[in-house]
């Protein structure tokens, strides 16, 4: 039975906290806050096709290619030398045969995955987690400070919002534990009564709430009458969560609506569809599919879905906004072009669709089926959409830094080159620290800037970077970016616009300049930035509960 299901997303797996790896990768904003249960994912792909099996090809032994193959095959396996070192020789062959046959220079979303990867991506387009919803990142004091609280998870349904502090969880102190052992112990009460006390301003809460299952990829709140949901990821329950979440900013008379796609790497064409619906009118192109025999289908909104008008959409977006957040993009701009503004950087340009197929012994193939195009016909492919309003982003937000494995050894010492100084110097400079470079070599200049990081942070201030000093940089810099809403730029420039009727906070200035000059005035736009690496973790992420 073929219970195969399309894909649309950008990226193998995706793990809370930009880091460097292949098969695990990062989901949304520069320092996401822990949350309170696991880990984060994402996927693009259209939908998502399963199948228990590939279909029996055609498998002609007498073609040139395939014996090619298999004389190849047995002379690795029975005349070379090392295989006699190795117990499974013919499953090690086979795997490696598959890897290399879905290494296409021109597509790197085809891949074999291993059973390990298979599990992972799967898992990636779950969406789910055990907690109590909330993301965070530690205080000042020791205390827990709520940074999103997801859409209809326990914590959404206790009443926390945004901005509490949580002291004690249970018997513990919340300064008493590591975010992990927070996370953790939050997690081991799954299904189970749990006490909560929360400083609300001046007022402290005892709550009762019971950890479970919740979706991690919708948030939201309204600023200023503005609403503003953060869309992280395209999971099975999205949709429905998006739908609540409009819902509620909707009865509190917002006119205006900000929608945060940055580091939203995709997931289910389900999702993306029931969300397009949510705008546009029944009967609306959402996108195009261009499949190999030359033929197109159209996928259009669907009816059952009710749609909920604003005055204006403001939608942020940035390199590692991809796949079916580009979907859409392109459905809103295509189809209400003056009521949507996008604003950030451009977008990373996945116009290709996939499929996924699992095989018997759990590994499993996706490969690239159709390119998509907007309801104007437009690829975006490995091109991405430029925004309305470029807002770059600062370099803390942007640099990458390598995740370091529960037996990794970090020592980078002065005059020495490797992956993560680059990330370290750049994080030194925003907190203070005179370091002078961007790269990855770590400079004499910026080993003494880190011994008065390591000092003034009760460190023994050698100048090299070792385990505990990069932690603790990450976590002073995840803080501060956490704590300071003016980092936030590009939400900042939509709520200016906002506030300015719908123009550019100089725009006015401009115009009148203009006027004065009798010409027009014009808007320029920066180049057009290269997709951010995927395989990255940014200091955009925080725990999630």
């Amino acid at each position: 039975m073929d219970l195969r299901m399309k894909i649309i997303n950008n990226t193998e797996v995706h793990i809370c906290m930009k880091k460097v790896d292949q098969t695990k990768m990062t989901r949304k904003k520069p320092w996401l806050p822990w949350a309170i249960a696991g880990g984060c994912a994402a996927c693009f792909g259209l939908g998502l096709l399963i199948a228990m099996a590939l279909p029996a090809g055609n498998s002609n032994g007498s073609s040139k290619e395939l014996a090619k193959f298999e004389e190849a095959y047995s002379i690795l396996k029975n005349d070379w030398y090392y295989a006699k070192d190795d117990e499974d020789i013919d499953s090690r062959l086979i795997e490696q045969a598959l890897g290399g046959m879905t290494s296409l220079e021109e597509d790197r979303h085809t891949n074999y995955f291993s059973l390990e990867q298979a599990q992972a991506f799967k898992d990636s387009l779950a969406g789910s987690n055990v907690g109590i919803g909330v993301s965070f990142y530690p205080g000042d004091d020791g205390q827990m400070i709520v940074k999103e609280v997801y859409v209809n998870s326990t914590a959404d349904r206790a009443g926390i919002e945004p901005g509490d502090e949580i002291i004690r969880v249970g018997d513990k102190e919340a300064g008493s534990l590591s975010t992990d052992e927070l996370v953790e112990y939050i997690k081991s009460h799954d299904g189970k009564s749990l006490d909560l006390q929360v400083r609300r301003g001046d007022e402290t809460l005892d709550l009762n709430v019971t950890p479970g299952t919740f979706d991690s990829t919708v948030s939201e709140r309204v600023i200023d009458n503005v609403g503003i949901i953060d869309l992280s990821s395209f999971s099975a329950d999205s949709g429905k969560d998006f739908t609540d979440a409009i819902g509620r900013v909707q009865k509190e008379g917002v006119k205006y609506l900000v929608l945060d796609l940055r580091n939203n790497t995709g997931g289910y064409l389900s999702a993306a569809e029931q969300i397009a619906s949510s705008f546009l009118p029944d009967d609306t192109t959402i996108f195009i599919e261009d499949l190999k025999d030359g033929t197109q289908k159209t996928l259009k909104t669907d009816k059952k879905y009710a749609q909920i008008d604003f005055d204006h959409i403001y939608i942020l977006q940035n390199g590692n906004t991809a796949s079916a957040s580009e979907v859409l993009i392109g459905a809103l701009k295509d189809n209400m072009p003056d009521k949507v503004t996008t604003i950030g950087t451009n977008t990373y340009g996945k116009g290709t669709e996939q499929v996924t197929v699992p095989f018997d012994d759990g590994t499993s193939l996706k490969y690239t089926i159709a390119q998509w195009l907007t309801p104007n016909g437009t690829s975006i492919n490995k091109v991405g959409f430029k925004p309305d309003v470029e807002v770059m982003e600062d370099e803390v937000s942007t640099v990458g830094y390598a995740p370091l494995g529960e037996e990794d050894v970090l020592s980078i010492g002065p005059d020495t080159v490797a992956p993560n100084a680059a990330a370290v110097q750049v994080y030194l400079r925003y907190l203070g620290y005179p370091a002078e470079r961007s790269d990855t070599y770590f400079s004499l200049a910026s080993s003494e800037a880190l011994k008065q990081f390591q000092s003034d942070n009760g460190l023994e201030p050698t100048g090299i970077v070792d385990n505990a000093t990069f932690e603790k940089l990450l976590e002073v810099v995840g803080r501060r970016l956490n704590a300071d809403a003016a980092n936030d730029k590009a939400l900042n420039m939509a709520l200016e616009i906002i506030r300015n009727g719908g123009m550019l906070p100089a725009q006015e200035n401009q115009e009148a300049s203009s006027q004065d000059s009798g010409q027009d005035g014009e808007s320029g736009q920066g180049d057009d930035e290269n997709a951010q690496s995927q395989e990255e973790h940014t200091i955009d992420e925080q725990p999630v509960e």
